[in-house]
């Protein structure tokens, strides 16, 4: 890669100007979720699902999730404190993708490009395995069901890719 490239030869309407949108984007919704975490767990919103939504919980666990948690004061602290930890392991993810885009990728360095692959495409086998239980369970996830930290970051991986992949190659 032309060492002399630096952003101010960085355009955003240009391929990689898509794909550091998209990581940017990815990258915004990891910090948002991670920040509202901590805020909304227990709120009546927060604890309508245990893990993906409240008709996909409600499924697999024989009981509304609410339900659950008020029956169950140790599991309703359990899913606090580990949902707490999840939201602050969303900011450093969301710090990490936006940092790697905004500074590495927008200045046509393609190592942060492939950090941002492999840290999008590594996730996707350990979702088949948080996905596993409910499609043993014969129970449909439907797109509506996602959470938005689960679609909207997909969403944005292979255009992304395909972007920073053609304006690395420019």
């Amino acid at each position: 890669m032309d060492q002399s490239r630096t952003a101010a030869t960085f355009h955003w309407a240009t391929p990689l100007g898509v794909s550091v949108i998209c990581f940017l984007v990815s990258g915004f919704v990891h910090l948002l979720i991670g920040t509202l975490t901590p805020i909304f767990v227990n709120s009546e919103f927060g604890r309508s699902a245990i893990f993906i939504s409240q008709q996909t919980d409600s499924q697999l666990f024989g009981a509304a999730p609410s339900e659950l948690l008020d029956r169950n004061k140790e599991l309703a602290t359990f899913r606090t404190l580990f949902l707490t930890n999840a939201g602050g392991s969303l900011v450093i993810i969301g710090l990490f993708i936006v940092s790697l885009a905004w500074f590495g990728l927008r200045q046509h360095q393609v190592w942060a490009f492939v950090t941002l692959v492999l840290a999008g495409v590594v996730v996707l086998p350990y979702w088949f395995l948080i996905f596993k239980p409910y499609l043993n369970a014969g129970i449909s996830i439907r797109f509506g069901d996602l959470p938005p930290i689960f679609w909207i970051p997909t969403l944005v991986l292979l255009p992304g890719i395909i972007f920073g992949w053609l304006g690395l190659r420019s």
